[in-house]
């Protein structure tokens, strides 16, 4: 790790999925979800990082963004299974503010 980074806390299945799991549940590239995730403006691994901790705030961030107008065509079978994984967990995915 460079000097000044700090490494990601550890977080339990109950306050957030890892990359990976968001990737498979949404059957998408690493390509499509990183430019969801940048887009969106949300923090991620710099290279790889399957295993990096989303929370469920930046969950809903990155479900808004998908449902956008650039990313819909995309984005809509990543916010219907990332939503899924939320209710599981029993988070309420709000509806984008207008």
């Amino acid at each position: 790790m460079r000097r000044g980074q700090e490494p990601r806390e550890e977080m339990g299945e109950d306050k957030g999925f890892s990359k990976g799991e968001l990737m498979e549940a949404a059957s998408m590239s690493a390509k499509v979800f990183d430019a969801i995730r940048k887009a969106a403006r949300v923090k991620g691994p710099s290279h790889g990082g399957l295993r990096w901790m989303f929370p469920f705030e930046d969950i809903v961030t990155m479900i808004h963004r998908a449902e956008s107008g650039s990313f819909s065509e995309r984005g809509s079978t990543a916010s219907v299974a990332w939503r899924a994984l939320l209710e599981e967990k029993g988070v309420k995915v709000p509806a984008k503010k207008k």
